[in-house]
């Protein structure tokens, strides 16, 4: 899998269509920077906890309750510092996987014209990837060997061009080619292709299979950046830091995971779909 680095991979994102192209890498928050950012939850959480107890269990009747509950949750967290960090892993868990199904829902209910194999398919492989990538070009034949032999699955690519300039361009002329029709040949050409993507080549592509409508001239004003976007802003969200990455009944599978690995996660969601 190729992976974005700070040192290597910049992700290319254009913020809006009139911007210039700009760098940007992901940042990950360091652990204590997440640990700083949830304290204050994390506090009220266990003091949460800690006051229900008290008030149900321990002060005794007729007492000065606030002081004596002060002194007992200073205590106990003072005898319990593991009990924050607890609290702070409980917490971050259950938003990264609240984050991960909002996203999965944006991702399935896309209107997506880049769609290859069974369209109707009972399964649906979503597949984030790079024109530029060798990964994704050496995954592409393990795909479209599964999508002959299973033939009711439903793939569908999300442009992610994370490499290059001409990743950018690639992807902009593969979803011009889906609005033309033409999408599968167009992917499959540029999936195949082995030399240096550039401004010609994807010109002669275009005048090929007819696709009038792509400018490798327009990049600011094309219409289609803001598919791009939309396709940045979920692999971020989803933490895709890479191509190839595949998702496949709501599980993410980074990398070029050859073609029993894709048959498996199929398999998996599949039945986990009979069971609902």
């Amino acid at each position: 899998m190729i992976k974005i680095t700070h040192a290597t991979a910049p992700l290319f994102q254009y913020k809006n269509t009139n911007e210039r192209l700009e760098m940007t890498t992901t940042k990950k928050q360091t652990p204590d920077v997440e640990r700083q950012s949830h304290l204050p939850l994390a506090l009220a959480l266990i003091i949460g906890i800690v006051l229900g107890f008290l008030v149900d269990r321990v002060l005794p009747i007729g007492t000065n309750q606030n002081d004596q509950l002060n002194a007992r949750i200073a205590s106990y967290i003072s005898a319990n510092p593991e009990a924050i960090e607890t609290a702070l892993i409980a917490l971050n868990v259950e938003r990264n996987q609240n984050a991960r199904l909002q996203a999965v829902n944006l991702l399935m209910a896309g209107d997506d014209k880049t769609i290859l194999g069974n369209p109707d398919g009972d399964i649906t492989i979503y597949e984030f990837s790079d024109y530029n990538c060798g990964y994704c070009k050496r995954a592409f034949g393990d795909v479209m060997d599964i999508l002959k032999t299973d033939g009711n699955i439903r793939l569908v690519i999300k442009e992610y061009p994370i490499l290059a300039e001409s990743s950018v361009d690639a992807a902009r002329l593969a979803l011009h080619a889906a609005e033309a029709g033409q999408f599968e040949n167009v992917h499959q050409k540029l999936m195949q292709w082995r030399g240096s993507i550039t401004n010609a080549m994807l010109e002669d592509l275009a005048t090929t299979h007819g696709i009038t409508s792509f400018s490798i001239n327009n990049r600011n004003s094309d219409p289609v950046m803001a598919l791009v976007n939309r396709n940045y802003d979920l692999g971020q969200q989803l933490k895709i830091d890479g191509t190839p990455a595949f998702i496949i009944g709501g599980d993410i599978y980074p990398g070029a995971i050859g073609k029993d690995a894709i048959t498996k996660a199929v398999e998996k969601a599949r039945a986990a779909a009979n069971a609902s």
